[in-house]
């Protein structure tokens, strides 16, 4: 019996041959296919040679590679993210497993998980370009742009074109604005169907970020000019706030907004002050508290004002899947007072193959009942509901500009009576020559707002914001 293992052996040899030939075979056209720009082809022939059996350590990294690229650029994340582990696991050595990490966090980022894709390349992307770039998308994504500074001033530039040249320049030059004292100027114009026309025109200036030891702080001052009418009256508004934004660790923040407001002898104050707290990827949670007058002709003339305290979570049970309920508590000066709650579902967009284009969809609802409820001063019903439901969708119109729109439909209920509702809406960002930012947003609901709501309410909205650093 002895005698016999060495010839077995002999006769298994070209049948092992002959699959490692085939492995490497299929590894090396899943490359060819790659830069024949063919990433269906690369991703099906690099998932045969990492089905089967025989390869080596090294021929399993190269194909968990290949398939982590080829399913990268089909936007197939997950099944990428889930190559890039495998070759993390075969990695022969420190340079190639920083490589298989570097492409999960790739993956990581495009799924919005940034926190795991920072904890990935921290340790090494120092003076690495292709880390750097995952790193600086993930601190750009969690506001820890100052985290990103250093990083970014000893990764070398790209000396070639490509997605990591492009990637390199638009992210540094998010982080250099970031870092940056800010001007900003802000435009908002609205018309409903009770002939309600709202416009406000304001300017903000930032202050650049400080802080050491795991925390930053962020201060500025805000000043704005709002006008109310109807074929009545006018009202004029004005306010001024001092901004605030502050991180305290990996996982609170404080948001502030806060100052005076006047309408002719009227003075009050205004704004809003949030903290979230977001321990992880995939859960937050926020409470806030806002002032404001309430935006009707008749409510101004009456000086009411209104107090909203909230609290809500953000919950991720899947990648794609956000779920964020939120309860409110709205007081009036008037006596009037509100509980309520809203829903959100969103399932953020799927990449379109071979456009610029992505499709998700929301489902968004809110509730409320009015301890007093009245008419003629502002949208006051004793109960209200409302439920849509639409898609998004988003293209890119190049590297630097970014077109997304929404369409939904649904049903209200006021006190009773059923009517049909819709949202449309358009946005535009992009950037302007010398680091500057526009945002461009267009809409039209039928769903109740503050300022009226019921069977036939519609209205329409325009905002534009543009920053600049300084």
């Amino acid at each position: 019996m002895k005698r016999r293992l060495p010839l077995l052996a002999l006769l298994l040899l070209p049948a092992a041959h002959a699959q490692t030939a085939t492995i490497a075979s299929d590894i090396q056209a899943g490359r060819t296919a790659l830069s024949d720009n063919q990433p269906a082809r690369a991703r099906t022939l690099f998932a045969s040679a990492l089905a089967q059996d025989g390869g080596s350590h090294d021929d399993r990294y190269a194909a968990a590679m290949g398939l982590g690229q080829s399913t990268l650029w089909l936007g197939q994340y997950p099944a990428a993210a889930d190559a890039f582990r495998i070759a993390q696991q075969e990695a022969a050595d420190t340079a190639s497993r920083q490589a298989a990490e570097t492409g999960l966090a790739q993956a990581l980022n495009a799924q919005d998980y940034p926190r795991a894709a920072y904890a990935l390349v921290a340790p090494y992307a120092m003076g690495q370009t292709r880390p750097t770039v995952e790193l600086m998308r993930a601190t750009q994504s969690l506001g820890w742009e100052d985290r990103g500074a250093n990083y970014l001033d000893a990764a070398p530039a790209p000396d070639t074109q490509g997605y990591l040249a492009t990637q390199y320049r638009l992210l540094g030059d998010d982080i250099r604005l970031a870092l940056s004292s800010q001007l900003q100027g802000d435009f908002a114009y609205s018309h409903d169907s009770d002939g309600l026309d709202t416009w406000h025109v304001g300017g903000a200036y930032r202050f650049a970020p400080s802080g050491h030891d795991g925390w930053t702080q962020r201060w500025g001052i805000a000043a704005g000019t709002t006008h109310v009418e109807d074929d009545l009256e006018a009202r004029r508004l004005d306010d001024l706030s001092l901004l605030g934004e502050l991180h305290l660790g990996d996982d609170n923040r404080i948001d502030l907004d806060l100052g005076p407001g006047r309408s002719g002898s009227w003075n009050y104050l205004q704004g809003s002050a949030r903290w979230t707290l977001q321990p992880s990827d995939s859960f937050s949670l926020s409470t806030g508290a806002e002032r404001a007058p309430v935006p009707t002709d008749t409510a101004i003339a009456d000086r009411l004002i209104y107090d909203v305290y909230s609290l809500g979570v953000s919950l991720r049970p899947a990648s794609r899947w956000y779920v964020v309920p939120t309860y409110y508590r709205q007081n009036f000066s008037d006596g009037n007072h509100r509980d309520g709650g809203t829903l959100k579902v969103l399932l953020s967009p799927y990449d379109i193959p071979d456009t610029g284009g992505a499709i998700g969809a929301e489902f968004s609802a809110r509730i409320f009942h009015s301890s007093q409820p009245s008419h003629g001063v502002y949208f006051n019903p004793a109960n209200y509901r409302t439920a849509q439901i639409g898609l998004v969708g988003v293209y890119s119109l190049s590297q630097e500009w970014k077109v997304r729109g929404v369409a939904a439909v649904g049903r209200q209920v006021t006190d009773g009576a059923g009517a049909s509702v819709y949202t449309v809406g358009a946005s535009l960002s992009g950037r302007l020559p010398g680091n500057g930012r526009l945002e461009l947003q267009l809409g039209r609901s039928s769903a109740a707002s503050a300022n009226g709501g019921g069977s036939g309410y519609w209205c329409n909205s325009v905002n534009v914001s543009v920053r600049y650093p300084l």
